[in-house]
C-alpha cells in the first residue's frame, strides 16, 4: 500500500483502504509542521462506523532540510514501529492508533491517530495545573513503564529495533551557534555546560548510557504529556529508545519543577525508587539514581539549546528561553556541570 507523503495524498480512496471502511469525503481542518508534519482531518464515512469522525495525522514535514533530518534520525519510522508494536501493550495511556505505516528507509511514514481533544484530554498540564501531586503522578507512570521493560531480554529479540538514544553530530555546530548568539544573556551555567559538551561529547554520551536498560520515552517535555481525566498520557514517541530509566526521570524533573520545589528533588527520587520496587524491580541504590539525575538534567539541556539555536523553526523562541531558565535553575541546584566533569574524569 502506497504511503502518502503530502496531505494532498490523503484521498477518500486511500483512507478507505487504510481504515478498511468506505470514506466518502475528507476535509482538512488544519495543518502545521515542526519536527514533523501534523494535521487534523474530518471524515465522512459512506456507511455507519465506530471510527471517529476526526483523526490526527502525522507525516513527514514539508521543509526539505527538516525532512532530511527526520529521515536520517529515523524519527518517523521509530514512532510508527511504536504504534504498530508497543502502543497496545505499554502500561500507559497513549493515543489510539487507527493506521500506521512507514518505508524501511524512514523517508515516508504516516500515522492516523486519535484526536485527543475530542475525548476531553487536556495539554500543557505542567504549565496550567502544576503541582507536586501531578509530578508524582508522572513519576508513577514512568515507574510502571520502566518496570515493564527493565533489562528485558526482548531488547535482543522482537524489540531489537529499540536502540540507545542517537548522538547527533548536528548538535555540535548548533550548540556553538547558541553560545555565540545567547551566552551574553544567559547565566554562567549555560556557557559552562556548552563548553564541556563541545569538548567532551563522546565521554558525556557514554556517561548518559550507563545503568540498567529499559524502554524510555526519550522526549518527556510538557508538550508531550496529556491528561485523560486523572490519568497521565504520553504522546510523540519519535524518540522512543532503550536506555537508563533516569534519562526520562532526569529530563522530566529538571524541566518540570518550579525553582521553589527543587529542594524536594531528593524526596521525588526516593518516591520514584519506591514506585519501581512496587512493580517488582530491584531498583538501583539511591545515590546511583541521584548521580544519574545530576547527569541527565544536562541531557535535556542539550536538546533545549539545540532548539534555541534554531530560533522559531522547531518551537517558539520564548518557549525555548523559558525552558532553559527552568533547566538552568535545576542544573545549578544539582551542580550538574561539576558532577559530569567529575564522572568523566575531566
Amino acid at each position: 500500500m502506497e504511503i502518502p507523503t503530502h496531505l494532498d495524498d490523503l484521498t477518500p480512496s486511500w483512507l478507505s483502504a487504510a481504515l478498511r471502511v468506505p470514506v466518502r469525503a475528507c476535509s482538512l481542518l488544519n495543518a502545521h509542521a515542526g519536527t514533523t508534519g501534523r494535521a487534523l482531518i474530518e471524515l465522512d464515512y459512506a456507511e455507519a462506523s465506530t471510527l471517529p469522525s476526526r483523526l490526527f495525522v502525522k507525516l513527514p514535514p514539508t521543509d526539505e532540510m527538516q525532512r532530511a533530518f527526520v529521515t536520517s534520525s529515523g524519527m518517523g519510522l521509530r514512532e510508527v514501529r511504536f504504534y504498530q508494536q508497543l502502543s497496545g501493550e505499554v502500561p500507559l495511556r497513549v493515543p489510539r492508533c487507527y493506521f500506521a505505516a512507514a518505508h524501511d528507509s524512514g523517508d515516508a511514514y504516516i500515522m492516523l491517530l486519535e484526536n485527543l481533544t475530542d475525548n476531553g484530554c487536556t495539554f500543557n498540564n505542567i504549565s496550567h495545573f502544576y503541582s507536586l501531586a501531578y509530578v508524582r503522578k508522572v513519576l508513577a507512570a514512568f515507574a510502571s513503564l520502566h518496570a515493564a521493560y527493565w533489562e528485558s531480554p526482548r531488547f535482543s529479540a522482537d524489540l531489537d529495533w529499540l536502540q540507545p538514544p542517537l548522538q547527533h553530530d548536528i548538535a555540535l555546530p548548533l550548540i556553538e551557534s547558541a553560545l555565540e548568539q545567547y551566552a551574553g544573556q544567559m547565566p554562567p551555567v549555560f556557557t559552562q555546560m556548552g563548553e564541556l559538551y563541545l569538548h567532551k561529547t563522546d565521554a558525556i554520551h557514554a556517561l548518559w548510557a550507563q545503568g540498567p536498560q529499559t524502554l524510555i520515552h526519550g522526549d518527556v517535555h510538557d508538550a508531550n504529556f496529556f491528561m485523560d481525566n486523572s490519568k497521565v498520557g504520553f504522546l510523540d514517541w519519535a524518540l522512543v529508545a532503550r536506555g537508563p530509566a533516569m534519562r526520562d526521570v532526569g529530563y522530566f524533573l529538571a524541566s518540570a519543577l518550579q525553582q521553589g520545589d527543587l529542594r524536594g528533588l531528593r524526596a521525588l527520587v526516593e518516591y520514584y525508587r519506591r514506585e519501581l520496587a512496587s512493580h517488582g524491580v530491584a531498583p538501583p541504590q539511591y545515590d546511583v539514581l541521584w548521580s544519574q539525575l545530576q547527569w541527565h538534567a544536562a541531557y535535556v539541556w542539550v536538546g533545549a539549546t539545540v532548539t534555541l539555536a534554531m530560533g522559531d523553526a522547531w518551537l517558539p523562541l520564548n518557549y525555548s528561553l523559558g525552558s532553559l531558565e527552568k533547566l538552568h535553575a535545576a542544573m545549578v541546584y544539582l551542580d550538574s556541570v561539576a558532577a559530569i566533569s567529575s564522572a568523566i574524569g575531566r
